[in-house]
């Protein structure tokens, strides 16, 4: 049952619970006695299967900037099945008497694609809480930098990083605290200073402490001023475009959840019940790390190649996400049944550097063109 969920349902129930009964060599069940059997399986073992993915992460030479591994801190939020159990247990979309939305946050490494931590709750827990329930399962290093944008830029977070020794930058709006509208109206472009906590942001924290911060602003392109506050004191070190290109490497995160989302659409749910929610969520974020390591191993063989075609390429090149992912799924029954994963292992890595994307920096459009978003609802397959 679980090797069922974690092939993600882009098919109906009954078509991939036939493919993987037939890979395993079982007889087939029905799509009723598949739909009882999975609800046995608690939510949790997939969330723990991502924290073993975890492990093996931790044991990879990854990328880095300026020495540090950068993690970027988003959320987004899901469009759910209609069903009065899920609408019972995560509400009532404000839009819709029928409809609900659950509240997502992933802990994406942006230099590897790798999610680090993910969290799946009801609309009723803001961004801030979900980060807060990642950061406790994250051991605070020196070496890992956390990037998170204006929705997170609150003192009581601020001091939490701050006191568990935790490196990170965070833009911060404009004009909501009277923090933000004191540095801004510095003249001082980079400097450090003290964030004396307001009445309400003493009460929040339960500290009158104040925290020491580096302020650093930056003039975008369209004129407006993106003002950044990080624990990055060494200005020598850490110089000012220093600072403004770290934060636009936050970007990373918001392709991870186009990658969860439109890419391998998580929202097309094969299930009606809260249990089931949870299940596939943390199966796509697995499926997600999977690629991701898969990609770490392809990226070596590529770099290696790339030093034989030394001359020869004018871009440089990466792995395309979305056929690695493919290539992930149609061996996931494989990887988690036979005995030799190490050589299944070696042809998913080859199947993944044939196939490249080239990195053109510097690429950019306006959010402008978009105009107003649509929510499109999923229904239930």
């Amino acid at each position: 049952m679980a090797l069922s969920i974690l092939q993600l349902f882009k098919e109906s129930a009954d078509f991939v619970t036939d493919d993987v009964m037939s890979k395993l060599g079982k007889q087939e069940v029905t799509g009723s006695a598949f739909s009882q059997a999975r609800y046995k399986i608690d939510w949790q073992f997939f969330s723990d299967l991502c924290a073993i993915s975890s492990e093996h992460y931790d044991t990879f030479s990854t990328l880095r900037w300026k020495g540090h591994r950068v993690f970027a801190g988003d959320g987004s939020t899901l469009n759910l099945p209609a069903s009065k159990q899920i609408r019972g247990h995560f509400g009532v979309d404000a839009n819709s008497s029928k409809s609900s939305l659950a509240r997502i946050l992933l802990v994406y490494d942006v230099l590897t694609g790798f999610t680090l931590q993910a969290r799946l709750g009801r609309m009723s827990t803001g961004e801030s809480g979900l980060l807060d329930d990642c950061l406790l399962e994250i051991p605070p290093r020196p070496d890992d930098l956390l990037v998170l944008d204006r929705n997170f830029g609150h003192f009581h977070l601020v001091r939490r990083m701050t006191g568990e020794g935790r490196p990170f930058c965070i833009r911060m709006s404009t004009g909501i605290s009277n923090f933000a509208k004191g540095v801004m109206a510095d003249s001082r472009m980079d400097f450090i200073t003290e964030w004396v906590p307001s009445k309400s942001e003493r009460e929040t924290s339960q500290t009158p402490d104040p925290v020491r911060v580096r302020v650093t602003k930056t003039v975008l392109k369209t004129g407006e001023t993106e003002l950044l506050v990080s624990s990055l004191l060494d200005i020598e070190e850490f110089k000012t475009e220093d600072l403004a290109e770290l934060y636009d490497m936050r970007w990373g995160v918001e392709e991870g959840i186009k990658n969860l989302k439109p890419k391998i659409k998580v929202e097309q749910f094969g299930c009606r019940k809260p249990q089931g929610i949870y299940q596939e969520f943390y199966a796509h974020i697995l499926a997600m790390n999977m690629v991701a390591l898969a990609g770490m191993a392809a990226t070596g063989q590529m770099e290696m190649e790339g030093r034989k075609r030394k001359g020869k390429r004018k871009l440089l090149y990466k792995y395309n996400w979305k056929n690695a992912f493919l290539q992930t799924r149609k061996r996931i029954v494989e990887l988690f049944s036979r005995d030799c994963v190490e050589t299944i292992l070696e042809t998913l890595v080859t199947k993944i550097t044939r196939k490249l994307v080239a990195v053109r920096k510097g690429r950019n459009f306006s959010r402008k063109a978009l105009g107003k978003s649509t929510r499109v609802n999923q229904y239930y397959k």
